[in-house]
């Protein structure tokens, strides 16, 4: 009898099992990542949304003159102001908020201590203090980003996310 035909149970099992593992593994990669990712926006009504234990919005866009803070050609400097109206005394996010293009195609973080803007004290993520607060942040963009809107991203939520429209010109 030769060593093929010897083995050709496992070998059989073999041939089986590793694609599994394999499959079966990557599966759960991919999963574990897909859970820890922006994927499920919620609802929006009236520009605001009620995540993470408050209600986030409606966002207020005004854009600055760049050049002041010495912003290069073909950009754009926005400052959002975003009122947050916690439930309860938790904060609802500790992040400051995303500034997303398109869907998500494009994204930037919030400059304020970059661009120099005053005062200095504001607010661009949670506070501890109880009852209403709002959120003041700026945004360098490209000049062709046009379609914004706002992502709140809460690690307690996701994949769930607050993705608040922001109107600008």
């Amino acid at each position: 009898m030769t060593w093929w035909r010897k083995n050709r149970l496992a070998l059989g099992a073999l041939a089986v099992l590793l694609p599994v593992t394999a499959g079966v593994m990557s599966w759960s990669a991919w999963s574990g990542y897909r859970e820890n990712q922006p994927s499920v926006p919620v609802p929006v009504a009236g520009g605001a949304v009620n995540y993470a234990g408050a209600i986030i919005g409606p966002a207020e866009t005004t854009e600055l003159d760049g050049a002041d803070v010495g912003l290069p050609d073909n950009t754009r400097l926005l400052r959002v102001v975003l009122p947050v109206v916690p439930h309860d005394a938790a904060p609802a996010t500790c992040q400051a908020p995303e500034l997303w293009d398109r869907g998500g195609e494009r994204r930037w973080s919030e400059q304020s201590s970059l661009v120099g803007a005053e005062p200095v004290t504001r607010t661009v993520a949670c506070t501890d203090e109880l009852g209403t607060y709002e959120l003041t942040l700026d945004y360098v963009v490209p000049a062709d980003a046009t379609e914004l809107s706002l992502a709140v991203l809460s690690a307690s939520e996701l994949p769930v996310f607050a993705e608040i429209p922001i109107i600008s010109s």
